[in-house]
Order: structure tokens, then sequence, then C-alpha cells
């Protein structure tokens, strides 16, 4: 089970140094070059792969999923930046926001907190665009992209749902969503494939029969294997998990 704290690393590569002597001589020649000779924009980036983008960082990748933490802080306006996979924000902290294509409009939306949309709602992909914080609040979603072809002969979920609704369903995605007052069970059910668990509140919460955890809004897990669960909430505050499944 891998968890919130998952990080990738850059390294980037060295360059042999040049002499002191060698190193005046040459600058100003590659200056000269460079500027009589190639247009200055010749090399500008129009946009940025999305795990590119300053505020949308990449929590946890493999050859099932994509997990994005996005984080837009007061009057922030991303970079542009590419959606290649259908992505499904959840959004642990709404607001208003703007979202503009490349070349096109600015559209504004007030988006609340709960709400939980696939980027393909809005637009065909691949999708380029940038995203602005028009609130007075930061605005903060967990994006989870589904990878692969959906596996039609295999039953995502079975067992016993009690406590989770089906809120929406892709073909290679389902998502529920499971809500729990202190004191209250989901029923016992077993996933078959691999998904992923968001944490859209914050609370205490027990999984089967393990010690109780305390968990924050926008805590996430991508569980592997295939497993029998059910959530138990222990703690004071209701609770909401979001699970997407992978088809």
């Amino acid at each position: 089970m891998l968890n919130r704290k998952s990080s990738t690393e850059i390294v980037n590569a060295g360059v042999s140094p040049v002499g002191k002597k060698n190193r005046s001589m040459i600058r100003p020649l590659l200056t000269y070059l460079c500027l009589s000779s190639f247009p200055i924009t010749a090399y500008a980036q129009d946009w940025v792969p999305v795990y590119e983008e300053p505020r949308h960082r990449l929590l946890f990748e493999n050859d099932r999923v994509m997990i994005l933490d996005v984080n837009l802080p007061l009057g922030y306006e991303s970079l542009y930046h590419q959606h290649l996979l259908d992505v499904l924000y959840v959004t642990i902290s709404g607001t208003k926001v703007f979202a503009q294509p490349l070349n096109g409009k600015k559209r504004i939306a007030d988006v609340k907190t709960g709400d939980l949309r696939f980027s393909s709602d809005n637009h065909e992909l691949p999708h380029i665009h940038r995203v602005g914080n028009l609130g007075s609040s930061p605005f903060h979603i967990i994006g989870v992209g589904v990878k692969g072809d959906p596996l039609n002969n295999v039953e995502p979920v079975e067992g016993d749902k009690q406590g989770m609704q089906l809120v929406d369903e892709r073909p290679n995605a389902g998502v529920y969503r499971i809500s729990l007052k202190p004191g209250e069970k989901s029923g016992m059910h077993k996933h078959n494939l691999p998904f992923t668990r968001v944490y859209l509140s914050g609370g205490e919460v027990r999984i089967n029969a393990s010690a109780p955890s305390v968990v924050a809004a926008g805590d996430y897990h991508w569980e592997e294997s295939v497993q029998s669960h059910r959530y138990e909430n222990v703690g004071d505050e209701t609770i909401d998990i979001i699970e997407i499944q992978s088809r």
C-alpha cells in the first residue's frame, strides 16, 4: 500500500566544464550566433505536460494510474499544460476558478468542496489549458487518471455494497462515494482489480480489524492487490471516502 508521501525525483544531467580562457572567447561567439541567426522565440514552449506545471504535483504513477495533487493559492494562474488521460478530480477545497483552453476564452465556475468530475466532462482529450484561482480560498483537488484498457470479463467490485454509492461510471473506471457518520460501517466488499482511495474529509477510520488510523482530507492510497474490506468510522466527525475503481 502506497501513501500520499510518494514522490518523483528528477535528476539533471551534468555538463563538462570549460576552461576560463576558452570560455571567455566562446560565450560572445555563441551569443552573437544565437541572436543573429535564430529568432528568440524559436525554442519557446507554449505548454508543458500536466505533471510539469508547478502546482500540479505528481504524487504517484505506474502503468495503471497517475495521481496528481493540484493546489492553487489565491490569485495563482497556472502554465498552459496538456492532459492526455481522463482524470477524475476530487475537490478537497473548492472556490471560484477559471479554465482557459489554448487560444480560447476563459470559462469561470464556482467549484464546490466535494465536487467530483472527470476532465472529459468539459473537453475532448488530449486537451491543453490553463487554470486559475479567482476565489478567496485555496483551490485543492486530488486528480486520479486511470490507465489501460477496460477488463470486461472481471467484476470490479462484489459483495455487500451497503453505504457505497456508485456516482459515476466510465469505460475504464467506476467512482464510489462512501459517507459514514460516527459509529457507522460500510458493507464488506471485495475489489477484484486495483483501485485508488481518496479521503474527501478527515477523521478516524478503521479498515477491517486494523488499528484505527487518523486521516486527513486529501490523503490517498493506491491498492494494487485483490482485497476484501469494510470501513468503520470510529471518530466524532462524518468521513467521506472516494474509491476510484479500475475497470
